[in-house]
């Protein structure tokens, strides 16, 4: 896989679609999801110039952390359990799937133990998904306001996942419902809420969600090719 060519293609696309859109291209981060790629894999692309990067699992992003150069950002995309959150460490920069209550408290006891301020996103279900995780979109404003009370979780936006063999009006539509519901619960003035990013948008669908607003896009196949499976974890 050329992956310095994969990434100049994606760069373009975005590039394409944020004029399209009326939006700057350098306000939106483009996420390369690494999940079960080697660490000489992710480093190709750290030479291609990419240093932003999603994992799925806790125990990938260990073996990846200390293999990488120190100025990689990380970012952790998938479902996290409650008894994994003792591993991670201020090297996570954005922990994409925060909901539900559970993972709520351990986040905020395990970051009051170790003076750590957890940086996240809610991830919301917003297209009804039952295969999906995520709040519902009626939700979220109570759980907003949980997570407003913790000292150690700041919430700096929403995440979530296009519904699997949607048609494109359908998707785009979904990213609509999240960027409306962002700009709603912005009103609200939550203390440690700054709804400030929007996760949506991967390999099959980031042109939309460009076009309504996403500010974070996870695009791993585009990139590096189809996945093989590490059995880590």
């Amino acid at each position: 896989m050329d992956i310095y060519g994969s990434l100049s293609a994606v760069r373009q696309r975005i590039q394409q679609a944020a004029v399209k859109s009326g939006r700057d291209p350098s306000a939106i981060k483009l996420l390369a999801v690494s999940k079960t790629m080697s660490a000489g894999t992710v480093q190709r692309a750290y030479e291609a110039g990419q240093r932003s990067f999603a994992e799925n699992r806790v125990q990938e992003w260990q073996d990846k952390v200390t293999q990488l150069p120190e100025d990689c950002e990380w970012h952790l995309i998938g479902r996290l359990q409650t008894n994994k959150v003792k591993y991670l460490d201020e090297r996570i920069n954005l922990i994409h799937s925060l909901d539900r209550l559970s993972l709520l408290e351990t986040l905020e006891s395990q970051g009051a133990q170790r003076n750590i301020i957890w940086p996240t996103l809610v991830q919301v279900n917003i297209a009804r998904d039952s295969q999906k995780a995520g709040l519902l979109a009626e939700e979220v404003e109570d759980f907003l306001r949980e997570a407003a009370g913790c000292q150690h979780i700041q919430v700096y936006g929403l995440m979530t996942i296009g519904a699997l063999g949607a048609s494109p009006e359908d998707t785009q539509g979904f990213f609509r419902e999240l960027r409306l519901l962002k700009e709603r619960l912005q009103q609200k003035n939550l203390p440690h809420v700054n709804l400030k990013e929007l996760s949506m948008g991967m390999s099959q669908d980031f042109e939309w969600a460009i076009q309504e607003g996403s500010t974070i896009i996870r695009v791993g196949r585009q990139i590096f090719g189809e996945r093989i499976d590490l059995n880590h974890e």
